[in-house]
């Protein structure tokens, strides 16, 4: 069948979708509701709910998804629901190894399982459903623009195949790193499965037409792959906040003060100078009403680090909440913690994509992890907080400062014009000038 040729008509295919919940399905949501507003034609491929394996779900982000976007679910084959009915939900590792008990015996057989059978991913066996369905589109809307959004990086090769069967422009979105995440140590990789990964990774950085990533972090990375790519092959686009989630953000003071952690924390996540700075705050300010809250996911030790600092009575945890409500937390808070995980190179692994809307928030922003690193600056450039990967004086002198700010009832609102480019539709306008 020939094709027809259709002007900005696009493919996205990316795994995570309403209703999947969790940061990864964020990005191309909130994206192609702007691309759409702008006049592209948008046909997303991802897989059915009945069939994808998810680690939390989110009905409510269902409803942001533009009525002009044309979404194809497809069937799908996934070992980790099959791994899931045999030792049960508590025992499968979270989103970036998050929640993983490394004394637990199942759950690090589930992760060298995972690494070593299923490469690069257990959800690779969706991309023949997903080739199939993205060809018939590709031939029946002439589509000439494919995106594929990872990870799961597995997603990739769809493009990959996609790419060597048709005349198309092929953009790879990554919103992770790939071989250099901070967690790839801990997938316990054989030889052979690190090299089939790095082999994986080396074709699709070669043969996409253009890459872009959630970081400029992340470009050196990709580029030391493979000696044969230019630096002109990349563009960074970040990850951002949606100004619609903020139109109506009730900044409030409560009779507590709180400091809040949204998202996954794992093990590599270096929180300790913080809460030896919480530790300082309490002993010199007895008197002091505050609670430290997570929402999300955790590492089972954070609770013992916790306690020998004794914070325990001041701290407190809620399981993985719908995207609204996690906004919500943040109108309750007085200043947000964010962690930055560093990878084995000493750079930054991974960008939190929490960090975006703490920023839109307004409210004060705790970074521990790289100092001159990209989250670093960006707080800097906006005026949106503070730095720190050790010191944890100066962290504590900074948590003094708003809790005397607390005390007199100063309600920090948004800040500046400079977080502007940071917004999704700034963010959307990027990508249509790349299209």
């Amino acid at each position: 069948m020939p094709l027809l040729r259709k002007d900005k008509t696009i493919l996205i295919i990316t795994y995570y979708w309403p209703p999947s919940g969790g940061a990864g399905v964020q990005r191309w949501l909130k994206l192609t509701h702007y691309l759409c507003e702008m006049g592209h034609t948008i046909h997303v491929i991802a897989p059915d709910p009945k069939y994808a394996s998810y680690a939390v779900t989110d009905e409510s982000l269902a409803l942001e998804v533009h009525p002009n976007l044309k979404v194809h679910f497809t069937q799908s084959f996934e070992p980790l629901n099959l791994y899931q009915k045999l030792i049960g939900k508590k025992n499968m590792p979270t989103a970036g190894l998050g929640g993983i008990d490394h004394k637990n015996p199942i759950q690090k057989a589930v992760v060298f399982l995972r690494s070593n059978l299923f490469i690069p991913d257990p959800r690779k066996y969706w991309n023949r459903y997903a080739i199939e369905k993205a060809k018939q589109l590709i031939r029946e809307e002439g589509i000439e623009t494919v995106i594929t959004s990872s990870p799961p990086h597995s997603t990739q090769l769809i493009g990959y195949e996609l790419k060597k069967m048709f005349d198309l422009r092929w953009i790879v979105d990554f919103r992770d790193m790939w071989t250099d995440i901070y967690y790839y140590s801990l997938l316990n990789h054989s030889k052979l499965s690190h090299k089939i990964n790095l082999r994986y990774e080396r074709k699709v950085i070669e043969t996409a037409d253009h890459i872009v990533t959630a970081s400029p972090v992340y470009i050196p990375f990709f580029k030391s792959k493979s000696p044969a790519i230019s630096s002109n092959k990349f563009t960074s686009i970040p990850n951002g906040y949606d100004p619609k989630d903020f139109e109506e953000f009730n900044y409030q003071l409560k009779t507590d003060f709180v400091i809040t952690y949204t998202g996954t924390i794992s093990d590599q996540y270096n929180i300790l100078p913080f809460l030896d700075a919480l530790q300082m705050f309490k002993n010199n300010h007895p008197e002091a009403s505050f609670k430290l809250q997570f929402v999300g996911s955790t590492y089972p030790e954070l609770t013992e680090e916790i306690s020998v600092r004794e914070l325990t009575n001041h701290t407190a945890y809620s399981t993985y909440v719908p995207h609204h409500q996690s906004i919500s937390f943040l109108e309750t808070s007085y200043i947000l913690l964010v962690c930055g995980p560093l990878n084995s190179s000493g750079q930054e692994g991974g960008i939190p994509a929490k960090v975006y809307e703490y920023m839109a928030s307004g409210r004060p922003i705790i970074y521990i992890g790289k100092e001159d690193g990209f989250v670093a600056d960006m707080l800097r450039e906006t005026q949106t907080g503070i730095s720190q990967k050790q010191d944890h004086k100066k962290v504590y002198e900074y948590v003094c400062k708003h809790y005397e700010q607390w005390q007199k009832g100063i309600v920090h609102k948004a800040p500046n014009d400079k977080i502007i480019k940071y917004s999704r539709p700034a963010q959307a306008v990027e990508y249509y000038n790349l299209l």
